[in-house]
């Protein structure tokens, strides 16, 4: 159908039965996706005039579209090519839309076949401004994220890099980073997204930072955030070909304290205008939480250092009263460390049942010395004796106040599966993971190491005892992974073989 009069807007929108609503954008294109006509809030949603919709391919219009993840939109799975090839209606689209010069935009994209006396002769298009909705919840994702991080970090180092990682990939921006010091001794000491890109054009970067007249040395001079939103503004004309040559069009500098330190936090973004007030206002409240964040980050480092001083304390008394198992009490969190991360566990979730390792047999300092450390065995008295200790350890650390799992594993690593272990003949998963995990741990290193009433078994006979209790013992997941540690060569420290 080539009569041009039926591409008309009105007239299209009423045969096609769509209902019009004015703050919607609508943008008919004929059935070789051609602008053929659109309504004055088409053209005020992007700030283009007329001229640059109409008569204008749907590949040649001067916007680059792109999906929420900041992926650009494939051309298969452009609404509108989809609507003009499969007829039917494609409805709830979210796109991103870039234009130079222009304020990027979300918009909310509905494609309907357009029909004329029931022959589709296009495809008509609804463009909704969603801008500060997308906003909201990502600056909420991001505020979210943010507060999250403190949760699993024990450094400041931790908290930096998490935090770079958590705006770059959550915030979707191109490029965060953060820089130390003012003028010619500005560092960057954490980054995320295109590190390599950034880094080499650092040469570049310091002709603006290093003299302290750009983005980032004003903003740590003055201590007020600074803006550009466009590669030509004075902040960064002295570096916009190398952002340009990156992709990335704006950026904001926001100086933070950090105890005695003056950090800037540097976020690039490769769209034109990203910093809008309600942006600004975003990444001003995750700065605020990040020197909130550093006081509880320091508090937690002291606290966990005090409770690593404590429990090396209470480890150097008890290896007093039994020398023949001072390296026990360093072997068996070693060893349940690496098991603890070959099955996956957290790094920090490995360390704290490392720790709960290191003073697992606290509860014999209760025995005296003398049944400790005797050659030959044990009298049925000074067996119910040391049968004690696991709940003498375990009342130890309660009463000191010492974290979980710290508690459970002195009273459960001589727990086994079938309820044959001790002091509660706990069966199966009423033993705490951690426990299973040193209770393998702690076999593989008594029965391979010296004790006074007996030689060394070797790391083979302990690796068999474990196996062959696998499943009715021992936690058979566990064994694997014990296996596994020493397959790949685990030792423990001071051994040189698998003797």
């Amino acid at each position: 159908m080539s009569d041009d009069s039926v591409y008309n807007l009105e007239t299209t929108l009423q045969t096609s039965g769509v209902g019009h609503a004015t703050p919607m954008g609508w943008v008919l294109f004929d059935s070789d996706l051609v602008v053929r006509d659109c309504n004055h809030a088409a053209t005020a949603l992007l700030a283009m005039t007329r001229d640059e919709f109409v008569g204008h391919a749907l590949d040649s219009l001067p916007w680059r579209a792109e999906d929420e993840h900041g992926v650009p939109l494939a051309d298969d799975a452009n609404p509108v090519r989809v609507t003009c090839r499969t007829g039917q209606c494609v409805f709830g689209t979210t796109i991103g839309l870039s234009v130079r010069g222009r304020a990027f935009r979300w918009l909310s994209v509905n494609t309907y076949p357009a029909m004329v006396d029931g022959v589709q002769i296009g495809v008509l298009a609804s463009y909704y401004d969603v801008t500060e909705l997308i906003q909201n919840r990502r600056n909420l994702e991001v505020a979210l994220a943010v507060i999250r991080i403190v949760t699993v970090v024990e450094s400041e180092t931790e908290y930096f890099e998490a935090l770079c990682e958590t705006l770059h990939t959550k915030g979707r921006y191109a490029v965060v980073f953060i820089t130390e010091g003012v003028g010619r001794a500005t560092t960057i000491r954490y980054a995320s997204g295109m590190v390599d890109e950034l880094s080499r054009a650092m040469a570049e970067l310091a002709t603006s930072t290093k003299t302290g007249s750009g983005l980032t040395g004003t903003a740590a001079q003055t201590g007020v955030a600074q803006v550009a939103n466009t590669t030509d503004m004075p902040l960064v004309r002295e570096w916009a070909n190398e952002m340009e040559s990156l992709g990335l069009h704006s950026a904001i500098a926001l100086p933070f304290a950090a105890h005695e330190r003056r950090l800037v936090l540097n976020v690039f973004s490769n769209h034109e205008n990203e910093f809008d007030d309600w942006t600004i206002q975003g990444l001003h409240a995750v700065v605020y939480e990040i020197e909130f964040d550093l006081s509880h980050v320091r508090s937690v480092q002291r606290l966990s250092e005090a409770l690593t001083g404590t429990l090396r304390a209470l480890t150097a008394i008890s290896e007093l009263r039994d020398p023949y198992t001072a390296g026990h009490h360093r072997h068996v969190p070693d060893l349940s460390v690496a098991i603890a991360l070959e099955l996956g566990e957290h790094r920090r979730v490995a360390e704290m049942i490392g720790q709960a390792a290191e003073v697992h047999d606290i509860g014999k300092m209760s025995i005296p010395a003398e049944i400790l450390t005797r050659p030959g065995k044990l009298n049925p008295l000074e067996f119910e004796l040391m049968r004690k200790h696991p709940t003498t350890g375990s009342d130890i650390m309660i009463e000191s106040g010492l974290p979980s799992p710290i508690p459970e594993v002195a009273r459960q690593h001589h727990e086994r599966l079938d309820g044959s272990g001790y002091p509660d003949g706990l069966r199966g998963e009423a033993i705490s993971r951690p426990a299973r995990i040193v209770a393998v741990a702690d076999v593989v290193e008594a029965m391979s190491h010296h004790r006074p009433y007996r030689s060394s078994l070797g790391i083979d006979e302990a690796l068999a005892e474990i196996a062959r209790g696998a499943g009715t013992l021992y936690d058979a997941d566990v064994v694997n992974a014990c296996h596994r540690v020493f397959a790949a060569g685990f030792q423990f420290e001071g051994t040189t073989s698998r003797a």
